[in-house]
């Protein structure tokens, strides 16, 4: 069972060219786990670090459906072309979850099918549901590079 492993990932190229799996290698990550630094406009639903195991997915499914449409809602009302997560903000978040994960059951250091080939953990979400729902309400544009 390999959670981090997706053929999708094959078939999707950012700004540049390069594909997304190439991008992740072994190490997906984005900001929210929805949009991902050099992919304008690629929008992603239960991306890297919003696995649950302790409630469901659908409460994180609907946080990010919420979060894209404020995206859109504010491309339109900008008149923007496109978004593109800035890469400081997808490092500095990404950076807050590895920290989350740190000492917990998900990052003990045993092997598991939540772990890549590193020992790094982009499944699982290290914290409450609620917490993500409260990241995700708001879009901010702060965070983005945007095109006219």
């Amino acid at each position: 069972f390999h959670v981090i492993e997706t053929q999708l990932s094959h078939c999707i190229h950012g700004r540049n060219g390069e594909s997304l799996a190439d991008s992740w290698q072994s190490c997906p990550s984005a900001y929210l786990g929805t949009t991902v630094a050099g992919f304008p406009n690629l929008f992603l639903l239960l991306g890297p670090n919003t696995g649950l195991s302790h409630s469901s997915v659908v409460l994180m499914i609907e946080s990010q459906i919420g979060y894209i449409l404020s995206c859109l809602h504010t491309m339109k009302q900008h008149k923007l072309r496109a978004i593109e997560v800035l890469p400081n903000s997808q490092a500095m978040y990404n950076t807050e979850i590895e920290q989350r994960l740190q000492g917990s059951i998900w990052q003990s250091g045993c092997a598991s099918w939540y772990l890549n080939a590193e020992g790094r953990n982009t499944t699982i979400w290290p914290g409450f549901s609620f917490e993500f729902w409260r990241k995700t309400r708001y879009f901010d544009l702060g965070d983005y590079r945007v095109y006219r």
